[in-house]
């Protein structure tokens, strides 16, 4: 993640889908309190973070607006589809790390997701459901529209629809490399 994106967006989430990769990767953290959430901190600074059953969260800045600490404090239905996503052989990744900006959430540039062909084609169609796959500076980030307060009910839809796009991000990379493949066969046989 870039500096500029840790500094000038108003909530940085980790969602660990590893409970024992998170547990180790904040074990060199110190508990500060523990209440809703237990707050942490080390030489990088302070984080809440919460464990639910499959999954845990951290969140940074501590000083995040109500709204995100408290629609976060419950579990997020959908967190299965993630894993769906991004437990592939070429894509594995244990964590994804979102921004909230505004009435906006998207992904953060260590997600590593390029452009493709036909983005604009994609946008045209999604932009009715809220998601926009957007060029940032040298890496793709996919947008959700979200309400304001954020409350339960529309952090599940956001993070649902987020799951969605992620998969349609990945179905579409494995297409076009398919499609790639057989042309080439065809073509230089």
């Amino acid at each position: 993640m870039s500096y500029d994106e840790r500094t000038t967006t108003e909530a940085t989430i980790e969602i660990h889908f590893n409970l024992y990769e998170f547990r180790d990767s904040i074990s060199k953290y110190t508990i500060v309190s523990d209440d809703d959430w237990e707050i942490i901190s080390g030489k990088e600074g302070k984080y809440l973070t919460k464990e639910f059953d499959t999954y845990g969260i951290l969140i940074y800045p501590i000083e995040v607006s109500d709204d995100i600490k408290n629609s976060f404090l419950n579990k997020i239905e959908k967190i299965d589809k993630f894993r769906e996503a991004l437990y592939k052989p070429r894509y594995w990744r244990e964590f994804i790390t979102i921004l909230i900006q505004g009435d906006k959430l998207f992904t953060s540039s260590d997600l590593g997701l390029e452009t493709f062909n036909g983005v604009d084609i994609v946008n045209d169609i999604a932009r009715s459901k809220g998601i926009q796959y957007e060029n940032v500076d040298d890496y793709l980030r996919i947008s959700i529209d979200i309400t304001r307060p954020l409350d339960k009910d529309s952090l599940n839809n956001a993070m649902e629809r987020l799951s969605k796009a992620l998969l349609l991000y990945y179905k579409i990379k494995e297409y076009q490399e398919d499609i790639a493949s057989k042309l080439a066969s065809q073509m230089l046989s």
